[in-house]
């Protein structure tokens, strides 16, 4: 649904943000290294690829709709 994609997408920015921003070191965060986001966007496309296999599977498997 719209509100879910919307909040999903909101936190993940605020998430992203806070390390970087003032409140970081009253908070105790430090920024990620740069080669994490390069991974962590592997990792995901990798999960969705395989999501979207098992799913398509599973339709032709049990003829679900």
């Amino acid at each position: 649904s719209f509100p879910l994609l919307v909040t999903t997408i909101a936190i993940c920015v605020v998430g992203i943000w806070l390390p970087t921003s003032p409140l970081a070191g009253a908070l105790g965060m430090a920024a990620l290294p740069h080669a994490y986001w390069g991974a962590l966007v592997c990792i995901l496309a990798a999960y969705m690829l395989l999501t979207q296999l098992v799913k398509s599977w599973l339709i032709k498997r049990f003829g679900l709709n």
